[in-house]
């Protein structure tokens, strides 16, 4: 058999380099992806073990501190991959919101629990988010937070007031969730006539918003929220801004007028 020539020979050297260059370049884009990814993957796991500790959110800066550490010291050659895990307190908060909405057959009941101190200081924190797998009239609701609030040792007969949305399993007449809680309270001797109820408190607070006169102030504000949202480069500095701040808030809203009709 004839050996190849020197041409053919240069000419599979010549395919292969370029297949290898073609190789190393697809891994220059291919591997940073990967390394994100996998990155993100692993924040969303720190932050579901977070949640379910009910650990606070801030942990997660901590948490990455000791990642970190155990990185240098174990596997220095990985540790820029690690830097990469985003763990501080608002993208931990994220996290927790979108793998609360993963599960659309499950309906989640959030429990938010608003009080005044001793001096005065008005704080809110999440009593619990609780699944119902079954029916979500006001009664398995109204069992739902008779049972968180008994897990806390909260004491109902300081309760004075429950917002909720305008649901019927909420505001319903007869079997709503208000209804059957000033029930309950009063089988237990509570005072409920004086329990205030709100329901689509946000509705109400912009009809009041109109009859202020601050008109010189909603002009610039609005503007300034157009500015940024409308402009994709800017919308994004401006998140990254807020992150970088740990703001308790992550984006912007665009105003939307709001009108009463009465029917």
């Amino acid at each position: 058999m004839d050996k190849p020539g020197p041409s053919k020979e240069r000419k599979v050297k010549d395919e292969n380099r370029q297949f290898q260059e073609l190789i190393g370049q697809q891994a220059m884009f291919t591997k940073p992806i990967q390394d994100s990814e996998t990155a993100t993957e692993v924040s969303y796991e720190i932050s579901r073990m977070i949640a379910k500790r009910s650990r606070p959110f801030n942990d997660g800066d901590f948490v990455k501190e000791c990642i970190e550490i155990a990185a240098k010291k174990m596997c220095p050659e990985a540790t820029k991959k690690f830097e990469k895990i985003q763990q501080n307190r608002m993208n931990i908060q994220r996290r927790n919101m979108s793998l609360s909405a993963l599960d659309e057959s499950t309906a989640q009941l959030l429990i938010f629990i608003r009080g005044v101190t001793q001096d005065f200081e008005v704080l809110e924190e999440l009593l619990g988010m609780c699944s119902l797998k079954g029916q979500t009239r006001g009664v398995d609701i109204l069992n739902v937070l008779l049972d968180e609030c008994s897990k806390t040792n909260l004491d109902l007969s300081k309760l004075s007031g429950v917002a909720t949305d305008g649901a019927p399993s909420m505001i319903g007449v007869n079997s709503g969730l208000v209804t059957l809680l000033k029930k309950h309270l009063q089988e237990k001797n509570i005072n409920a006539e004086d329990l205030m109820q709100f329901h689509c408190i946000i509705h109400q607070e912009a009809l009041c918003s109109k009859k202020i006169e601050f008109q010189n102030v909603m002009k610039v504000v609005v503007s300034t929220v157009n500015f940024i949202k409308s402009r994709g480069l800017n919308h994004r500095q401006f998140k990254q801004f807020l992150d970088d701040i740990e703001s308790e808030y992550g984006d912007l809203l665009y105003y939307t007028e709001l009108s009463l009709q009465i029917i």
